[in-house]
């Protein structure tokens, strides 16, 4: 073995002997082989995420904001859409969990909205009131009413404005659910009869005998609610904590033997039935919890808006609601919240930048989910997650995306215009961002940065000077979004006609 000329070939004889003590020898045998545990990294990858999300949601932006790096009218208007997103969590509970469709969550959203709006209109809310207008709203005096109705009396108190916020949207819906479900109505009739209610009370709360502002709504509140930097901030922390605590609350319900009972409601409930169960109680509960979600929304939409009128209970905002939740991805808590926020952001933008072009953007958006993404935007995220499991690293996005978002923050400061045509500065972070990006094969995952990325800038107002500008007229930022997804679906249809001809071919040398 020694004189073995097969070692002299390879040159192996030649290759010094390694020793081992005998307490070595035993580590060694007493290592267990280590192995990759996917579930486990998904897991420490949710925690990190969520934890990440919300401390710059709730901790970054504000400070941000105190810094004047982050104007007040965006802080407010992601206060305003994060009431959206409360909303949203009721409908997925609704639609997606117990699969009933309802066309009048926005009239549980006004319910709670003018319950709220009754008190801050009220001189013990904060109030403009004039004594020549006898010191009630200013609506009344032009409906010939000179004293406070005995009705309104009850809402100058905060905690009973709260209470009925609440407790009347859920009652209409016991009342109304309870005689829907027994009469066994389901399907698309449900969804019929719940948008002729919202068409209903929005014709009513229209009418100025209401006494409820007609069309013009309730407005006059104190003007540092939705203007002074305390007011906005607080409300804006308020919101983010009220969406915690209910989407926790959610989240419990929809994990708990509840929560597998309305997904039984949903596929199974002919089954349920035969099991001595009562669909009509579980449906009931749904409904009401859709409700109470929706009126929380409105009472903390108002104080932000400034302002509420019959118009948001009209049912194409219902309709609106249901895009939300459709785009986010039902079924999915998360991504009915997401939903929400993208979707209003996308509005406020396009409607911004180009008015005229919306509905096609619309259309062409709803289209490409329904072809391309029938989950919604979580399928994305789903793709996502199976990268992780499957072992894929993914560090590097979102180191890529926290460079993205500082060299935003750099430029928006005084630094940035100090530097010739920006380009000793962002050269440099684009190519540490790709590099990062790239470090991961995770095309999914780039897809999430890159519309986070871009929908943080515009949230926060931190489009540099160089995207605002137009090319054949469209604004800059959308045709670099567009070659960046564009590029990152052909190399993800590279990737699969590579896999499918290096399986035909596997085949063929098998044969």
């Amino acid at each position: 073995m020694k004189n073995d000329p097969a070692l002299h070939l390879c040159g192996a004889q030649d290759l010094p002997r390694r020793t081992y003590t005998t307490k070595q020898l035993e580590i060694i045998m007493d290592e267990e082989p280590k192995y990759f545990d996917g579930n486990l990294a998904l897991r420490t990858f949710r925690r990190r995420t969520a934890l990440g999300v919300w401390l710059f949601l709730f901790a970054v932006i504000p400070a941000l904001s105190w810094l004047g790096l982050v104007d007040l009218t965006n802080v407010n208007k992601l206060g305003r859409y994060l009431c959206f997103a409360v909303v949203a969590l009721g409908i997925d509970i609704l639609w997606g969990y117990t699969g009933l469709l309802s066309l009048c969550q926005a009239f549980f959203f006004c319910m709670g909205g003018y319950a709220m709006a009754m008190h801050l209109s009220l001189p013990q809310g904060g109030g403009y009131v004039r004594p020549e207008y006898h010191n009630i709203p200013q609506f009344f005096f032009f409906n010939n009413v000179d004293t406070l109705p005995s009705w309104w009396e009850p809402f100058s108190s905060l905690s009973f404005s709260l209470v009925a916020a609440v407790l009347i949207p859920a009652m209409i819906a016991t009342v109304f659910g309870f005689s829907i479900f027994r009469s066994r109505v389901k399907g698309v009739y449900f969804s019929i009869i719940t948008q002729a209610v919202a068409w209903g009370a929005f014709l009513l709360f229209c009418r100025n005998e209401m006494l409820l502002g007609g069309t013009n709504g309730l407005t006059n509140f104190h003007p540092a609610l939705d203007r002074d930097f305390g007011w906005i901030v607080f409300f804006y922390l308020l919101t983010g904590g009220v969406l915690t605590i209910l989407f926790i609350a959610a989240r419990y319900i929809t994990g708990s033997r509840l929560g597998r009972l309305l997904v039984a409601v949903r596929d199974k409930e002919i089954l349920l039935n035969s099991m001595a169960y009562r669909p009509l109680l579980i449906k009931l509960f749904a409904f009401v919890v859709g409700a109470v979600y929706a009126a929380i929304g409105g009472v903390l939409y108002v104080p932000q808006n400034g302002i509420i009128t019959p118009n948001i209970m009209r049912v194409e905002d219902s309709i609106w609601m249901i895009i939300w939740v459709a785009l986010g991805g039902r079924g999915r808590l998360w991504g009915a919240m997401v939903g929400a926020l993208l979707v209003n952001y996308a509005y406020s933008i396009a409607t911004s930048d180009m008015p005229r072009a919306w509905p096609f953007l619309e259309g062409g958006m709803f289209i490409a989910v329904v072809m391309f993404f029938p989950t919604g935007l979580v399928g994305l995220w789903e793709a996502f997650e199976q990268d992780i499991v499957s072992g894929t690293r993914v560090s590097g996005i979102g180191a890529a995306l926290i460079i993205g978002i500082l060299a935003l923050l750099v430029h928006k400061t005084s630094l940035g215009p100090n530097i010739p045509h920006n380009l000793t500065f962002w050269v440099p972070v684009v190519l540490v961002a790709l590099a990062l990006a790239f470090d991961s094969i995770s095309l999914p995952g780039l897809a999430l940065a890159v519309l986070t990325l871009f929908f943080t800038m515009e949230a926060l107002g931190l489009v540099p000077q160089a995207l605002q500008g137009t090319w054949l007229g469209v604004p800059v930022k959308y045709h670099v979004l567009l070659v960046i997804l564009g590029g990152i679906g052909i190399v993800k249809h590279l990737r699969e006609w590579q896999h499918l001809i290096g399986r035909r071919y596997e085949q063929t040398a098998e044969h």
